[in-house]
């Protein structure tokens, strides 16, 4: 080639790049007119899978603000829920400053095993790329934890996240299309603020902050997604309010909502930039890990038993086996659980048990898998497998596994072994109330202990004794206490025994603390080890019940999340984070005398002055209430904690045979089916040591004569400190529930999504869709219509799936219409389908569909475009098909940013199309796509991509290979012999004879485009079958250098990215041998015919270099390819399209 032809090809290539900017900015131009949102992702072909193990049958009641569904026998749950929501209804509005316009619907799951079955949010976008504007709706779920102290947490912290989303993404459909184009807000702000408002400064945010501060990795946690970005978000928010007080959460929570921006309004509200904001922030808490530093300590690194894992990888429990030799664990990463011992004595390790799976965008139950030694060759495990609770016996000597169904209860805290192994004690949730249940470890026995709204955990056998000791946050000695709500159930947890030798259902109180007591563990009858957060961080105290004094063991400088104690050889194993990171440690020797004192956390004094000011307050007489209501008040108070006359026993209880005497021998113990009445409690004392509280009544009897006022004429004069939202708050005494009431499916707009396509066939088309399902997406429809701006060519389709049960159901209707231009003739192609089709889910990663369907294409002659009339027309053609397309689909990725995938994924496809009435019509197609996306650095990912594919048949149709999907400016190839995209010119008819109809393609409709491979026209080649593959180096530059936070959108997610394309297609014999359909060719001529081979390369392959990010609502990409076509470097060529992946 010579200079002045480069230059002329590089003139033509500078031409063509301009008309492509052109039209690009056209587009956008006419996007930002509008004002609507565009997406060019298409319907997502992989997905993940929710498994229905079990049929919920749900009710519902209805309050003033909320609705709470719930199924099986928990109403009464659901009634303290909607009573417990109801009264901090008031407070939440009040603190972030709005009200939700409708009536709150609340979904009440058993457990967390119940929530993993729902269908809620599986096919939700979380990141868009435009084009799809969400309707807010007010639903929430809530698994029950299993304790009411979580419980209550997860209700405010749905309640708050949905209103705090309602109010910056909700609104009037206006609102919903600007605030899904301009509002961007980071993850830390929504969710922490959720967080905020339902934990407070709890300790898991203090833990979490200062170790960020102590790894110097403070500077760039605003970065952070997920939990941590929750948790420091909750700091942030917490120092806000520390510093600026409560009502700052409203200001800038509203500011946020009006000026769409949260560092504004930062500025606004607080008169302090968002910078200063952060650097103060980051001072507040370095401060105080710098103070606690001076008392506390870190374990060493030389004590880690823990290998390498996953920084998702959660570690449940740990137990040390009775002699000292081995330690078990269980690991719990995203759903999927291990239980593994390892030997203390040569370091090897066996998996002894793997169940569960990973989930997606769902909650996890981190409580399960729970373990305990029967003795030194026996391990318990408890675990969920397809939906319920199973109790596993390993035999280490055997390695055999003894499984036995735990599904009466919906959740399973903590269990423990007695001395000879054959009881276990449970701490479990039986309809919505946790309590203590004894069990016989080899058959299906079970006897109830407590019986109330307290929580009551952690259960642990004193050594050569039938004495209980747990955890409870309880405030009466007996166990069947009658409870009218749960607002009024302490936060603050102590220890109590319990004696099994007694016949009476009267408990012990062993600690009185305002803090978080737990996790007991016994040295003997008179010393106990336990977990407390006395001092601000978890560590370990010791008990002794003969003097009633504790003391501080350890004082580590992080919460000790998990810990267990072998006695004999003097062993400490614990779990615990050290530099961000979750271990096991263990620490042997280890000193069971240790005596230490730490001053309490920054958090703790807060707290406990908190806590002083607020019993001051209630100690304080109250003015303006006349001794008769005061006295009354008092007595409500206690009837509100009478104890039961009769506790109603557990209905699942197998309690035979009788037995009479008072003592439990665990050796053969019975298990009784009668249940004893429970005495008059006893009052309690607030000592640590004595086990009796005292409640009394205190009236001043001094009468004042000069000013004495009758209790019926009292007048009732307001304190002036308060508001009138408390006494709005105290004027309304109950809630008014209503129901229940069935549930019935109502459908809502799920979202609506306008976006442009570019079509190979077609060209620039538009798409309108949208989505409709009831509340638990059990019902869906999604329907849409796509027409060209010739308004003849389109699309129109629409499905519904019906997905309550195990297998899932789905019906579909498709019309498909091209207006093709022929030689001389217009012609139209349509196609028209009826689809079912049936989904079984073998894992929540992996599916097998079928999906029968009827169809018929359809071709007219539209006669001459230029002159009409002077060509003949074709007589229109039909011919019906009918089939069906079977597809496995696995998919374990994870999506963590826009274009920014981790995992694998793949699908194998068989489709068949039987031509009914013509065999001759009949094909058939396989194919496999598959994909992997591996993280190198941070968020640095490669991404790989195969998919091969194959027509067969009577009637085998084409690929075409080359170009990119929704490519602007894209170029097709119609030249070549057996081009399914050609436009052949019908032959001359003889001289006085009519024209030739021309024909009609009969591979327009089913030619399938194998994309992506830069730098190469549609249909460069084609045949029958075609292999690709693409490597992608993705590297998100802004986020990888910047360590703030970003704010614009466009630099947010810009990523650079490095290809290579490889891919061929071939008709026969595929391109590993000589005489292949892309390397022959055949001449014709008269008289002769003559097949020429061209022995070339049948490899088109390409590399270069691209750009990716946000642009007005558009994910754009822009590449830059060089294409190679038989070992020949060609001239770069530049890509502009739309959409996600390769």
């Amino acid at each position: 080639m010579t200079a002045k032809q480069r230059k002329g090809n590089s003139r033509n290539i500078i031409r063509e790049q301009k008309q492509v900017w052109l039209r690009v900015v056209a587009a956008l131009g006419f996007v930002f007119l509008c004002q609507s949102v565009f997406a060019q992702q298409a319907r997502e072909t992989f997905g993940k899978n929710r498994i229905q193990y079990k049929q919920f049958e749900w009710q519902y009641l209805t309050s003033e603000n909320f609705d709470v569904y719930y199924y099986d026998n928990r109403r009464r749950v659901a009634t303290e829920a909607i009573q417990y929501l109801e009264g901090e209804f008031d407070r939440i509005t009040d603190l972030i400053g709005y009200p939700p316009y409708l009536k709150t619907k609340v979904f009440l799951y058993n457990s967390v095993t119940d929530l993993q079955q729902s269908n809620v949010g599986l096919n939700h976008t979380e990141f868009n790329v435009g084009g799809e504007t969400e309707f807010i709706k007010p639903y929430v779920e809530i698994a029950h934890p299993g304790t009411v102290d979580q419980f209550k947490e997860q209700l405010i912290y749905k309640m708050t996240e949905l209103m705090v989303n309602e109010m910056m993404f909700g609104g009037s459909l206006k609102d919903m299309f600007q605030n899904a184009v301009l509002l961007n807000l980071p993850e830390w702000f929504i969710r922490g603020a959720s967080s905020y408002v339902s934990k407070g400064w709890n300790a898991e945010m203090d833990d979490y902050i200062r170790q960020l501060v102590r790894t110097k990795k403070i500077n760039k946690s605003l970065k952070l997604t997920g939990v941590e970005a929750e948790l420091v978000g909750q700091s942030m928010w917490n120092y806000i309010v520390e510093k600026y007080g409560k009502s700052s959460i409203s200001n800038i929570l509203n500011y946020t909502r009006v000026i769409r921006n949260e560092q504004k309004s930062v500025l606004i509200t607080l008169g302090i930039s968002f910078k200063q904001l952060v650097n103060d922030w980051k001072a507040y808490y370095s401060q105080m890990e710098e103070k606690a530093s001076q008392s506390y300590i870190a374990p060493q690194d030389s004590s880690r038993v823990s290998g390498r894992h996953k920084k998702s990888v959660i570690f449940t429990t740990v137990k040390l086996s009775p002699d000292g030799n081995n330690i078990a664990y269980a690991e719990n990463d995203r759903g999927r659980f291990v239980v593994k011992i390892k030997s203390l004595k040569n370091g090897k390790e066996i998996t002894i048990l793997t169940s569960g799976n990973k989930v997606f965008r769902q909650d996890v139950d981190h409580n399960v898998p729970l373990i305990s030694w029967a003795d030194e060759n026996t391990l318990g495990v408890i675990g969920v497998k397809q939906g319920e609770y199973v109790f596993w016996l390993y035999d280490l000597t055997t390695r055999s596994k003894l499984p036995r169904e735990l599904d009466r209860f919906s959740n399973i805290r903590s269990f423990d072994f007695s001395g000879n192994g054959r009881l276990a004690i449970l701490s479990a949730d039986y309809e919505g109330q946790n309590d203590l249940f004894l069990i016989s470890s080899r058959r299906d026995r079970t006897r109830r202990l407590t019986n109330d709204l307290y929580d009551d955990f952690d259960p642990s056998f004193i050594p050569n004794s039938n004495t209980v000791v747990f955890s409870s946050n309880r405030t009466t000695d007996t166990t069947n206490t009658i409870i009218k709500g749960i607002k009024d159930i302490p936060n603050n947890y102590n220890l109590y025994a319990f004696d099994l030798d007694t016949t009476t259902n009267v408990v012990h109180r062993l600690t009185n603390t305002l803090s978080k007591d737990y996790y007991p563990l016994a040295l003997d009858n008179q010393n106990i080890f336990y977990l407390s957060d006395q001092r601000g961080i978890v560590n370990i105290f010791k008990y002794d019940r003969s003097t009633g004094i504790y003391s501080q063991v350890t004082n580590y400088n992080s919460s000790i999340k998990e810990y267990d104690l072998n006695f004999d050889t003097r062993s400490l194993a614990l779990v615990m984070d050290k530099n961000l990171k979750e271990d096991i440690f263990l620490v042997d020797p280890f000193n069971l005398d240790r005596q230490v004192f730490t001053p309490p956390t920054r958090r703790k004094e807060v707290q406990q002055a908190k806590a002083i000011t607020e019993r001051r307050k209630q100690e304080a007489p109250q003015k303006g209430i006349s001794i008769k209501e005061l006295i009354n008040s008092r007595l409500r108070e206690r009837a509100d904690t009478i104890p039961k006359e009769e506790p109603e026993p557990i209905k699942v209880d197998t309690l035979q045979p009788r037995m009479t005497a008072d003592s439990v021998d665990t050796d053969n113990y019975v298990f009784e089916d009668e249940v004893v009445k429970a005495p008059e409690p006893q009052p309690d004392s607030l000592s640590a040591k004595s086990d009796e509280i005292e409640v009394e009544i205190k009236v001043d009897e001094t009468v004042n004569t000069e000013d004495y006022v009758f209790e019926d004429e009292a007048a009732r004069v307001s304190q002036p400190s308060e508001t009138f939202l408390n006494r709005y708050m105290k004027a309304r005494e109950t809630t008014r529930i209503k129901g229940p009431f069935p549930y019935e499916p109502k459908f809502t707009y799920e979202n609506l999504i306008t976006n442009f396509v570019v079509d190979p066939l077609r060209g620039f088309s538009v798409r309108l869709e949208t989505q409709m399902n009831d509340m638990l997406e059990n019902y869906r429809f999604f329907g849409g219509i796509q027409t060209a701006f010739d308004w003849k060519s389109g699309d129109i389709y629409g499905e519904i799936q019906y997905l309550p049960h195990r297998v899932d159901y789905s019906a579909r209707i498709d019309r498909k219409v091209i207006f093709w231009d022929g030689y001389y003739n217009d012609q139209k192609y349509s196609w028209q389908k009826v689809e079912v089709g049936a989904s079984l889910p073998l894992t929540v990663r992996t599916r097998l569909t079928l999906k029968p369907f009827f169809g018929y294409t359809r071709y007219v002659d539209r006669g001459n475009r230029v002159a009409p009339g002077t060509q003949e027309f074709r007589a229109s053609e039909q011919q019906y098909y009918a089939g069906s397309r079977m597809e496995l689909v696995y998919d374990n990725s994870l999506t963590t940013g826009l274009n920014t995938i981790e995992g694998t994924r793949g699908k194998i496809s068989l489709l068949h199309y039987e031509g009914l009435g013509d065999k001759t019509a009949s094909f058939s197609q396989v194919s496999l796509d598959f994909r992997h996306y591996q993280k190198i650095y941070k968020e640095i990912v490669f991404a790989m991509r195969g998919f091969a594919g194959s027509f067969f048949g009577n009637s085998r149709k084409y690929y075409v290979l080359g170009g990119m999907d929704n490519w602007f400016g894209n170029s097709i190839n119609q030249s070549g012999t057996n081009n399914p995209l050609a436009v052949v010119k019908p032959p001359d008819p003889p001289p006085g004879q009519q024209p030739v109809p021309e024909k009609f393609n009969d591979n327009l409709i089913f030619t399938e485009f194998a994309t992506s491979l830069r730098g190469f026209n549609y249909s460069t080649q084609y045949g029958s079958s075609v292999a690709i593959a693409n490597a992608e180096l993705r590297v998100p530059l802004i986020r990888a250098l910047s360590g703030g936070p970003i704010t614009s959108n466009f630099f947010r997610n810009m990523q650079l990215t490095a290809f290579y394309d490889i891919g061929t297609s071939w008709t026969g014999k595929p391109p590993i041998n000589s005489n292949t359909s892309t390397q022959t060719r055949v001449v014709e001529g008269k008289p002769f015919k003559a097949e020429i081979r061209d022995f070339l390369n049948p490899w088109l392959y390409s590399y270069g270099f691209g750009f990716r990010s946000m642009m007005l609502g558009y994910y754009m990409k822009l590449d830059l390819a060089w294409p190679v076509e038989n070992y020949q470097v060609k001239d770069p060529r530049i890509f502009v399209t739309l959409g996600f992946d390769f």
